[in-house]
């Protein structure tokens, strides 16, 4: 049983190469077949229609050998090959006939239906058809009895449409291989494109946690580390006598808040999971701030502010630390002041200081940091010098919209 299975396997190899393969091969395979099929005796197989009484077998090689030459172009020339077969099928039957030529034809009918475009096809059909039943009904008018007429009707079905059906078949798998290596093709570019998608998405991601981490860091330390920097050098600057030791209670003051701030951070870092840190608030850190920062303070004080949603009392904190670390660095001495007012809907933060030489470049870190972080809670922030005088103004809302 093992050795049937292999000869069947060979046998349906053999045929998918020689019905897909376009080499001389092909042709030549074809030719030693129909010759086969000669020195078995295979002819006169329509002895009925021979119209010369004395021949010889092998003058059946002659279309055989014309017929395996148009095959040589069947895949290119597919048309062409029929036609050549068909007249050779004739031209064979002439002499008897032969079961050779009958393979001829049956491969010029196949190339057609596999190779040949839509409109070949469609004819060749439409042929096969008609000539299937005008055999019928001319052997019914010659005479002949139903059982034969019947006879000839699948003999020339067998001829002429089993080809067609057959390459109809193959042609319909290979399309359907190709239509499904296209959607394979198509989901891989799908989800090359999707992993292109979601890796630039990723990496957005990092680049925005990123950014908030520095603005965070930024916010958080540069202030406290802006006024150790400047009283310590104020004191240095000043002859040594008993305000030593404010300035530098002052500066110990400032880099245990600063160092607070990145503790809490580095935690924050560390830690697993999805912990935020735990941001400062302008109703309940502001007053610390500002006492920190020693500057004159106007209006009402941070805790009067409230209540505010979480959001804007975090953003307003930042955005008065940014405004008083821009004012201590760059501003004039002791020139500082805060103003805090509440309206209905709004809080307004107001941070003045005078400066050596105004400038209207608002393009830093500090200004665009204290400008997201007001938009981001739907308020607005406005930068002003004049007569030289730098004020920042942020009006932000009472409630997050």
């Amino acid at each position: 049983m093992r050795s049937v299975s292999k000869v069947r396997a060979a046998v349906r190899q053999w045929v998918r190469v020689y019905l897909d393969d376009t080499s001389p091969l092909t042709t030549l395979g074809l030719f030693l077949g129909g010759t086969l099929t000669i020195a078995l005796g295979l002819v006169n197989v329509w002895s009925d229609v021979g119209w010369l009484e004395h021949y010889q077998a092998w003058w059946h090689l002659g279309p055989l050998l014309v017929g395996c030459a148009a095959n040589l172009v069947r895949r290119s020339r597919p048309v062409l090959t029929l036609v050549v077969a068909a007249l050779m099928f004739v031209v064979d039957a002439v002499i008897g006939g032969s079961f050779a030529i009958v393979l001829v034809l049956f491969d010029g009918l196949y190339v057609v239906e596999r190779f040949g475009s839509v409109r070949a096809r469609g004819v060749v059909r439409f042929a096969a058809g008609v000539v299937t039943v005008a055999t019928a009904i001319a052997a019914l008018l010659g005479g002949e009895s139903v059982r034969t007429a019947l006879t000839l009707t699948f003999q020339n079905a067998a001829l002429l449409l089993l080809p067609i059906w057959w390459a109809r078949d193959v042609r319909s798998r290979e399309e359907l291989a190709a239509a499904a290596h296209a959607r394979a093709d198509l989901e891989a570019s799908r989800a090359a494109a999707r992993a292109r998608a979601q890796d630039a998405e990723q990496r957005s991601a990092v680049q925005a946690e990123r950014s908030r981490m520095a603005r965070e860091l930024h916010d958080a330390v540069a202030g406290d580390v802006s006024a150790l920097v400047i009283r310590a050098g104020a004191a240095l600057a000043r002859p040594p006598g008993p305000t030593d030791r404010e300035s530098l209670a002052a500066v110990r003051e400032s880099g245990l808040h600063a160092l607070d701030e990145l503790r809490s951070m580095i935690e924050v870092l560390a830690a697993e999971g999805d912990q935020e840190p735990v941001a400062p608030s302008l109703t309940e850190d502001g007053a610390g701030l500002l006492e920190r920062s020693d500057v004159m303070v106007d209006g009402v004080s941070p805790a009067e502010l409230g209540p505010l949603a979480p959001a804007v009392d975090r953003a307003g904190y930042r955005v008065l630390q940014e405004a008083l670390t821009n004012a201590t660095r760059h501003g004039r001495p002791g020139s500082a002041s805060a103003r805090l007012r509440r309206g209905k809907e709004n809080v307004e933060i107001r941070v003045s200081n005078a400066v050596e030489n105004p400038a209207e470049d608002t393009s830093g870190m500090g200004v665009a940091s204290m400008t997201e972080r007001a938009q981001a809670v739907g308020g607005i922030l406005g930068v002003q010098v004049e007569e030289g005088t730098w004020t920042v103004t942020a009006t932000l809302p009472v409630a997050h919209p």
